[in-house]
């Protein structure tokens, strides 16, 4: 049976590691009597000072429960600080700042000594310090002087709040725009001011994003030395310390940071990092964890796939703020992109959808498929980049064009955004490179060939940032190709212009890349950007159950090498042939070999006054709307209860749901929903959870067997046949936001090529007018289903 002596052993060793020389009675005694008993161990300051006891148990005891014991003998020994350990748990109690929390391993004397400072520097206790240095309303950052905004003084209070109450860890959600780095540098301002931290480590998982946080500092917290880490040995100079995650992994240990090294610990981008060996590396700091986001909340990652919902939950679970109950995190502080756009603090944005037919049916080429996922992947079509960047230019051209929209491209990797930058100089229309080069004082040979610029790893012989600072700050390019290079940590306010080519299920990717053009300019009287995804992420981003193996459309040569990875900077690059030109196993088809077209165009718009929204903010917006209503409504009340509604109360309610701060109504709900047929009422009782609303597969299988039914006794074997195999299909192709509209070009791809397409079609059922006949009746079933 193991002994509270064989903890001590531990305990030992543990304050040997952290440099404690226990030994030494001027450091570390034992058995030190108190008021009503004996500590078993006192650990003291440089002027044999004691600091802190150590109650230790035995292994099989949990320390926490000593808690009574050990905070009678340090009020007696007037001690501050508590460690409860069995050798295996430990915890550290400071009297002053909340309950016993548990720790890795025991602090260094210097460690706990720079804390025990910091107690003593308070202008009383933590609230009333806190209380002398009042919120800002205005700070002095990049040389002007600037107005804190309200949402950033009420995040400063609530942390200031969580601070004093005990609170170990805060989540901070901020919108890309909404100035997180410079809302934490006056948060770290006056909790320095106010001694409720002396040393910061400030984590991201990017060099880049080190520095830009350095700059930040270096200008708002000037008076403060801020270093960035970048490896060897430890820097012991400096209150703010900024390093890599992988930097800081490596500097642990009884030779590097100790558990007590840092007062606060504030990770950028915290959800890239709560994961294996990074959570690990934050587990080892004792101290006040404050974790900085832009992604969705909750509620917005509702639908994505379950490895990021794991990971979005593994976020709150760190950052003790996920509701068990509700299974929703509740973060310190939140302030979305809507919440932005509504206050005039961030640009309001509209989407632009266009689908061409190869990119969403992908294409056979000499029997080999070219799939969704496989466009700038494994091949890319000329045709098909240039039908999209065609209509990119039609669409700016019906725009004001007082000034070049600068513009990021979300390509999908190095061998896309070659042609891409090629073919953006190359389509660039006559008249409008002479207008940007009279607008911006360049000659028009300049603009054509430095219109578009690839900026990846690979540019500017793997040193892509003057090709970065370029984009930023001179006239040209105007559009910058980007693969993994602009989509997070990149801050620049003109960029007006998103165009989406990189397909994503990921919620994360997806609110990255549109933070980009979240930022406001004045100087160019920029309120709002435009979003053209050409790859459906605006309304599929959440929605991992997409089916991309639609039909797929012929190619004319008949030969095809095969294909592989996009593995460098390698590529093949058009002849002027019909010929497929194949670099390393990438196939590169030439302009006229593989005609495409635009198959839909669509935008999403909401509110008087034309606000574009994703669905999916929309319809959470709209489910926690009316959750919110259900106990202030007499209308929704109502509905709840299953009892008629007076028709003022539900013309009421209808004026309160259109009106300009929540602009729903039933027009725009059937859109963003996608239920044509759906009420006022059943889209409220879908977000109270009393109504579900058929799902797209249902609707056609109802709409089938209704067809069916009533005819019966006219339609034979060979037709039933048919018909079940075109319900099949278009089960298996749709697509979440794709009208669900049956056409006769159906019939001329496969599966019904094999049995004669459209012509055999046509015959089975009588003719062309019956088969048109039949399919009017079948869409018309669908749209009411």
């Amino acid at each position: 049976m193991s002994t509270e002596a064989d903890a001590r052993i531990v305990v030992d060793r543990l304050l040997r590691e952290s440099n404690w020389a226990i030994e030494d009675k001027s450091q570390v005694s034992t058995e030190e009597m108190a008021s009503d008993g004996f500590a078993d161990y006192v650990l003291k300051d440089s002027r044999s000072r004691p600091l802190a006891i150590i109650e230790t148990k035995r292994f099989s005891k949990d320390p926490y429960g000593a808690k009574s014991q050990a905070k009678n003998y340090a009020e007696g020994l007037g001690i501050p600080f508590i460690i409860l350990s069995n050798g295996e748990q430990h915890y550290f109690w400071d009297l002053k700042a909340g309950d016993a929390r548990p720790i890795l391993g025991m602090p260094t004397r210097l460690d706990l000594e720079r804390r025990a400072n910091l107690q003593i520097h308070q202008i009383g206790s933590l609230q009333e310090s806190l209380a002398n240095i009042p919120i800002p309303d205005s700070v002095t950052f990049e040389g002007d002087k600037i107005l804190v905004r309200p949402y950033q003084k009420d995040c400063m209070a609530r942390v200031d709040a969580s601070l004093i109450s005990g609170r170990r860890r805060m989540l901070l959600e901020m919108a890309t725009g909404t100035g997180k780095t410079l809302t934490i540098a006056m948060i770290l301002k006056r909790w320095f001011e106010a001694a409720a931290c002396s040393r910061v480590l400030f984590l991201t998982d990017r060099i880049e994003l080190a520095k830009q946080a350095k700059d930040a500092f270096d200008d708002y917290l000037n008076q403060f030395t801020t270093n960035i880490l970048y490896g060897g040995k430890k820097s012991l100079e400096g209150q703010i310390v900024i390093g890599t995650l992988d930097t800081i992994a490596s500097q642990l240990g009884p030779e590097g940071f100790g558990h007590a090294y840092f007062d606060v610990v504030i990770t950028d981008e915290c959800h890239r990092s709560i994961y294996n060996t990074h959570r690990a590396t934050l587990g080892h700091f004792d101290a006040i964890h404050i974790g900085l986001t832009a992604t969705p909340n909750a509620g917005e990652l509702q639908w994505i796939n379950e490895d990021e919902k794991q990971l979005v939950k593994n976020t709150y679970l760190f950052y003790d703020c996920w509701d068990m109950v509700k299974k929703q995190g509740k973060p310190t502080f939140s302030y979305s992109l809507q919440d932005g756009i509504k206050e005039g603090f961030l640009a309001s944005y509209e989407i632009y959808q266009a689908e061409s037919k190869l990119t969403f049916e992908g294409a056979i080429w000499n029997e080999n498929e070219i799939e969704f996922s496989d466009w700038g992947r494994v091949a890319e079509s000329e045709d098909r980049l240039t039908l999209i960047i065609q209509e990119f230019f039609e669409v700016e051209e019906s725009r004001q064009q007082d000034h070049p929209r600068k513009t990021i491209v979300f390509s999908v990797g190095e061998k896309q955004a070659i042609i891409l930058e090629r073919l953006f100089n190359k389509l660039l229309p006559d008249d409008v490179c002479i207008r940007i080069a009279n607008q911006i004082g360049k000659s028009p040979s300049e603009v054509r060939s430095n219109f578009a610029q690839k900026i990846t790893s690979y540019s500017n012989n793997n040193n892509p940032k003057p090709l970065i600072d370029a984009f930023k700050y001179d006239p040209l390019p105007i559009i910058a190709v980007s693969v993994d290079m602009l989509d997070t940590g990149f801050n620049h306010k003109e960029v007006e212009n998103l165009i989406m080519l990189r397909p994503t299920n990921s919620a994360i990717k997806y609110s990255q890349m549109r933070g980009r053009g979240t930022r406001l300019c004045p100087k160019i009287g920029k309120k709002t950007f435009l979003i053209y995804d050409f790859v459906d992420n605006t309304s599929n981003f959440n929605d991992p159950g997409v089916n991309y193996t639609a039909p797929k459309v012929k190619g004319k040569p008949k030969s095809f090498p095969g294909t592989g990875p996009d593995d460098g900077p390698d590529v093949g690059v058009g002849t002027g042939t019909t010929k497929p030109v194949v670099r390393k196993g990438f196939l590169y088809i030439d302009s006229g070999s593989l005609e495409d077209e635009i198959r839909s165009r669509t935008t999403i718009r909401v509110g008087p006054a034309g606000l574009v929204m994703d669905r999916t903010d929309y319809r959470n917006s709209w489910n926690q709307t009316i959750n919110e209503l259900s106990s202030s409504s007499s209308a929704i009340k109502r509905i709840i209860a299953n009892e008629p509604i007076e028709d003022e109360e539900w013309q009421l309610l209808r004026s309160k749901l259109a009106s300009p701060d929540m602009y729903f109504n039933e027009n725009t709900l059937k859109e963003a929903f996608e239920q044509p047929q759906g009420s006022l009422s059943d889209f409220i009782k879908a977000a109270l959870g009393m109504f579900t609303f058929p799902s797209r597969e249902e609707r056609v299988t109802k709409a089938f067997s209704v067809w069916l039914a009533e005819h019966s006794n006219s339609v034979n074997h060979d037709q039933a046949r048919l018909l079940q195999l075109l319900q099949n299909v278009i089960i298996s192709s749709i697509r979440d936001r794709e009208k669900l509209q049956i056409e006769s070009s159906l019939f001329q791809k496969p599966p019904f090529t094999l049995v004669g397409g459209l012509t055999r079609v046509q015959t089975m059922f009588g003719g062309k007018e019956e088969l048109d006949t039949i399919l009017e009746e079948l869409n018309s079933l669908i749209e009411a289903a």
